[in-house]
C-alpha cells in the first residue's frame, strides 16, 4: 500500500482490515442508512441516479464515499491555494456535510484538495489524511478498512475518473468546480452513484 501521510498533528492509524481510528481507539461511527431509498436532491440527469437504492446492499458492510472535486484554485504556481471562490465552495461543502458521521478525510498532495476539505475536517475535529496515490489505494481501503463507514475524498479532474474505475462504478464527467459525487457499496462491490452541486454553480 502506498504511504499515507496526516497534514493534521491528531494521530491516527490506517490499515487495511483493521478500521480507522486513533491511536488510543477505533472511532465508532454511528452511521445510519435507510432500509430503502434514500432520495437526494440533485439537478443533475444522465447516468448517475438521483436516488440511493440501499435495499440491495449488505447491511453491516455498507460504505459510502463523498467524492470531490478541489475548489476553484489561483492560476499563478506550482501548488496553488484556492480562491476566494473555492474558499467560500469549501465552506458550503463543510455546511452539506455537517451532519454526515464521517470516520476519515483524504485529499491528495497538493494544496487546493487539501484546502477544499480543511473546514470539513475542523468541523468534525478530524485530521486530513494525504493519500498520494487515490485511485486504486483508496478503492481498495472502501472495500477493506472502511467497510461501515463515511469519508470524504478531495482530488482532481485527472484522478477522480480512476478512483471511479477502480470502484467498478460508471464513468464521471469532471466538467466543471461544485460536483459531489457521493457513492454507496458495499463488500460485494455493489454501487449507487448520485452527483450532486456543492456551492454555486460554475464550470472551468
Amino acid at each position: 500500500m502506498a504511504s499515507l501521510f496526516l497534514l493534521a498533528c491528531a494521530p491516527v492509524s490506517v490499515g487495511f482490515g483493521g478500521g480507522v481510528g486513533t491511536a488510543d481507539s477505533a472511532i465508532d461511527t454511528g452511521v445510519a442508512y435507510a432500509d430503502s431509498a434514500d432520495t437526494v436532491d440533485t439537478p443533475f440527469a444522465g447516468d448517475t441516479a438521483d436516488t440511493v437504492d440501499t435495499s440491495q446492499l449488505d447491511d453491516a458492510n455498507r460504505w459510502v464515499l463523498y467524492a470531490v472535486r478541489h475548489a476553484e484554485k489561483e492560476e499563478e504556481g506550482d501548488d496553488p491555494a484556492l480562491t476566494a471562490e473555492g474558499a467560500a465552495r469549501a465552506e458550503a461543502l463543510a455546511v452539506r456535510l455537517a451532519d454526515v458521521p464521517l470516520v476519515t478525510i483524504y485529499a491528495t498532495d497538493l494544496l487546493r484538495t487539501q484546502q477544499t476539505v480543511q473546514p470539513t475536517a475542523d468541523d468534525h475535529a478530524l485530521p486530513v489524511v494525504i493519500d498520494v496515490e487515490p485511485e486504486q489505494e483508496l478503492a481498495d481501503l472502501l472495500l477493506s478498512a472502511h467497510l461501515g463507514d463515511a469519508v470524504l475524498h478531495a482530488g482532481h479532474s485527472y484522478t477522480l475518473p480512476g478512483l471511479f474505475y477502480a470502484l467498478n462504478a460508471e464513468e464521471v464527467d469532471v466538467d466543471g468546480y461544485g460536483q459531489m459525487w457521493v457513492v454507496t457499496g458495499d463488500a460485494t462491490g455493489a454501487l449507487q452513484v448520485v452527483e450532486e452541486f456543492v456551492g454555486e454553480e460554475s464550470t472551468e
